[in-house]
């Protein structure tokens, strides 16, 4: 067996196996790129920024899904409805470009920001996350 990278006249064949992949999906001929696009929003109080949101918008083969990265308010600006505005705004983004999904990661003790996803629609995932950290 040997491994290599995928060229230009690969296409058809990746786009085979990808088609195999997601049969429930409309069959084409795949582009051999990706995409992503940063939506950074910030929220000023005064002429002074208090939060921001970064999410990006990845596509890759039929694939097209939302991630929010980081969403930050300053401690006293919190639970005004700042992050769920700044949540709401990229969501909106995020459906224009006709995402699958959306994703956002945080820690099990932030129970005031898994209640905030929750209320603007975020469920909890069945699936496993891995992560690998490199040396």
């Amino acid at each position: 067996m040997k491994i290599r990278r995928a060229v230009r006249k690969d296409q058809k064949s990746i786009s085979k196996l990808y088609n195999l992949l997601y049969p429930h999906k409309k069959k084409k001929l795949l582009p051999l790129k990706s995409r992503i696009k940063s939506l950074i929003y910030l929220a000023d109080v005064n002429k002074q920024v208090v939060g921001f949101i970064w999410a990006n918008f990845i596509q890759y083969g039929i694939s097209r899904f939302g991630y929010i990265d980081e969403l930050f308010v300053k401690k006293e600006f919190r639970n005004q409805g700042i992050g769920r505005r700044l949540v709401r705004i990229v969501l909106k983004d995020l459906k224009k470009m006709n995402t699958d999904a959306v994703f956002v990661t945080t820690e099990k003790q932030a129970r005031t920001a898994i209640d905030m996803y929750k209320k603007v629609g975020f469920k909890k995932c069945k699936g496993l996350w891995f992560y690998y950290k490199g040396k």
